[in-house]
């Protein structure tokens, strides 16, 4: 009965996922999304850009 409580405990223990791939890929995911809103806002001032030097 002890055994099987303290396997019990230490399964419960372990996580199911190691938490250094959730750290890199949150990290991973931030500076993708910080990548990504650098280049649309790069994009929009584009075309403002381009809006306002045409002669149409």
């Amino acid at each position: 009965m002890e055994k099987n409580l303290i396997e019990s405990n230490q399964k419960s223990n372990q996580a199911i996922l190691p938490r250094s791939a959730w750290v890199s890929n949150v990290a991973y995911l931030r500076a993708l999304f910080k990548a990504k809103k650098a280049l649309d806002r790069i994009e929009e001032e584009a075309k403002i850009t381009h809006k306002s030097n045409s002669f149409y």
